[in-house]
């Protein structure tokens, strides 16, 4: 049968109205984005040629010659980056390929252009500091750039105000549509009908396709979670392949926890890690350096901050400034976790309880450094300590590790990496209190993806979304 879909399902922000983003559509953002990294690169041209006559000469120089190399650079930048279909807004939001891309191409680009300088016999004439300065200046505008587009796309596709694809849901009558919809517009998926279909009868008709509107969409997603009745499923891919329309198929249960794991070829076979082994001895050192150094950068500008409010803390309310709780870190060992202090009470017995929102035992500069977050920045300590990440799953009260560790199966498995002051499920919608036991499994589902996909680009993503996401304080309190 088919479902209509409602405008509160196609949205997770139910009332608002689907539109295109700003009156664009895939094809004018994708030129938009060429077109910012030309402009882009054309003034970092312009600007590092400046900036390092006026540092290293104390001289305003003219920079039309650098202007003109920027054109010439901007223009290579964009066509491979074109090249590589990499202004799609499915690749722009793919943003640890977006950095590999950027750093790839652009040093490149400069490179091959000093080459041909040298055998042209005319790199005398160009500053290799002004290039330094260039590279520098056009990466970081670069970056900035995508992260962005990578915000404000994100934004866009949550409130399915620019959906990229046309979409045919077809899924058994037992499978809530709804909750699979919602999903599917914040990946940037708009679907158009809903075709549901019994798990025990015959696989449908290509009329009855035709009849669901499978001409009209650009992709077939099969949603499917019951096991007793794979033959169906079979019959329903088989029926589907008379169409020229591609057909993806997402699995729930065991199934799609299996197929979530790190994918691997065995001859002609695609098999999945299901558990991935901790970080290796490189993993580990690359990380534990970014640790470092990003805590030490993150501690010396934040410690006029941190003074402030040590200070409102200690004239706000009676009691020591900085709140310590014993947690587990990397392997099951317990460490102590360091807060600033926002709650009239020290718990740190085995039956604590989470803050809820109106919670009496928070404080009133409390209240403001928890919604800020502010209260985690001694946090970094423990990150220079070596008993915590600056990113990884969020460490829980001794009291509460017990509890889930019996209720979720896998809930252990957060440990193969070291807690983090921010995580894959904090910018996921995971913050805040965990009321039942399906809203921490679901945290725990986000931490083990994360540890199952870590990399260092990976971690500098979390960490751009975390600091754009904490203006949105609903889940904190």
């Amino acid at each position: 049968m088919t479902v209509p879909v409602e405008e509160s399902w196609i949205s997770p922000f139910p009332g608002r109205k689907n539109r295109k983003w700003l009156g664009f559509n895939s094809i004018a953002i994708a030129y938009l984005a060429a077109a910012a990294d030309f402009i882009a690169i054309l003034a970092a041209s312009g600007a590092g040629y400046s900036i390092y006559e006026q540092f290293a000469f104390g001289i305003l120089a003219d920079p039309s010659l650098y202007v003109g190399i920027g054109l010439l650079v901007a223009t290579i930048f964009v066509l491979a980056m074109g090249g590589a279909h990499a202004y799609r807004p499915s690749e722009i939001l793919a943003f640890r390929r977006q950095i590999l891309l950027v750093g790839a191409f652009l040093p490149s680009t400069l490179l091959f252009l000093l080459a041909v300088a040298f055998f042209l016999k005319i790199s005398d004439t160009i500053s290799r500091g002004a290039v330094l300065a260039t590279a520098v200046i056009s990466i970081a505008a670069l970056m900035s750039l995508r992260a962005i587009w990578y915000r404000q796309l994100t934004r866009a596709m949550a409130q399915a105000s620019f959906p990229t694809r046309r979409v045919l849901l077809i899924c058994g009558e037992s499978t809530p549509a709804g909750k699979i919809v919602e999903k599917a517009a914040l990946s940037g998926l708009s679907i158009k009908n809903v075709m549901q279909i019994s798990e025990t009868a015959h696989a449908a008709s290509g009329t009855a396709y035709q009849q669901h509107g499978i001409a009209d969409v650009d992709e077939v997603l099969v949603a499917w979670n019951d096991y007793e009745h794979l033959g169906v499923l079979e019959a329903c891919l088989r029926s589907l392949q008379q169409f020229c329309v591609p057909v993806s198929v997402m699995f729930g249960g065991l199934v799609g926890d299996v197929v979530d794991g790190l994918a691997h070829n065995v001859g002609e076979k695609r098999i999945f890690q299901t558990h991935r082994p901790p970080l290796d001895v490189y993993e580990r050192v690359f990380k534990r350096i970014f640790d470092v150094l990003f805590s030490l950068g993150a501690l010396s500008v934040m410690l006029p901050i941190c003074v402030v409010v040590a200070i409102a803390i200690k004239l706000d309310s009676p009691g020591p400034i900085f709140f310590s709780q014993s947690r587990k870190g990397y392997s099951g060992r317990t460490f102590r976790i360091l807060k600033f202090r926002s709650m009239s009470v020290m718990e740190d017995a085995a039956d604590i309880r989470q803050a809820t929102r109106g919670d009496s035992r928070i404080t009133r500069v409390g209240a403001f450094i928890r919604s800020t977050s502010l209260d985690e920045l001694p946090q970094f300590w423990n990150v220079l300590k070596g008993d915590m990440s600056v990113v990884g799953p969020r460490p829980h009260a001794l009291a509460h590790d017990d509890l889930y560790d019996v209720q979720i199966a896998r809930y252990a498995s957060r440990r193969h990496v070291k807690p983090g002051l921010t995580g894959w499920a904090q910018v996921n919608g995971c913050r805040g209190e965990t009321p039942t036991v399906d809203k921490m499994a679901e945290r725990v589902r986000h931490d083990l993806w994360y540890i199952n996909n870590w990399s260092l680009w990976l971690d500098m993503r979390i960490i751009l979304l975390t600091v754009a996401g904490m203006q949105d304080r609903s889940n904190v309190y």
